[in-house]
């Protein structure tokens, strides 16, 4: 049992260091395009941001949701798996015996997950866009300038 959770662990964290380095890029350009400074389309974003950070551009901000996932994926993992096994276990009051998990402990775990999943991806989605969006121009005294904010996630907060 102990090398199972180690394995969820480990797919956990390999399958969402490998969303966030093929959705990162698609993240950022959305983002940029939320915030609305001055970019007409999709392409054009994505042409002034190559044009003026580099292919680097796409992948700022990227190293603390990379760094964090393996803890964000092994928490949720752990806390739905958690909850599913003290659902069963409740329900048929036997510790030791692996009783079979309902629809309604799935729902109910799932739904722990969820709540435990949005309070740690909150914080960590503010940090991201903070650091995504630390290179738009601003105006100062009618030039425009750009600017890094945060030099690094520790001073996102």
């Amino acid at each position: 049992m102990g090398s199972f959770q180690l394995e969820d662990f480990a797919a956990g964290w390999i399958g969402g260091a490998a969303s966030v380095i093929v959705g990162h890029p698609l993240d950022t350009v959305k983002t940029r395009l939320q915030a609305g400074v001055g970019y007409g389309n999709t392409l054009s974003c994505i042409r002034v941001v190559y044009r003026r950070e580099s292919m680097f551009g796409f992948f700022k901000g990227m190293s603390f949701p990379l760094a964090s996932i393996a803890v964000y994926n092994s928490v949720v993992f752990g806390v739905f798996s958690n909850t599913q096994r003290f659902l069963s276990q409740h329900r048929c009051g036997e510790p030791e015996a692996s009783p079979p998990r309902t629809l309604s402990d799935l729902l109910l775990a799932s739904m722990v997950a969820g709540v435990v999943s949005v309070g740690l991806g909150g914080p960590v989605d503010l940090i991201k866009i903070r650091l995504q969006m630390q290179t738009q121009p601003f105006r100062d005294g009618g030039e425009h300038r750009m600017t890094t904010v945060f030099p690094g996630p520790h001073l996102c907060m």
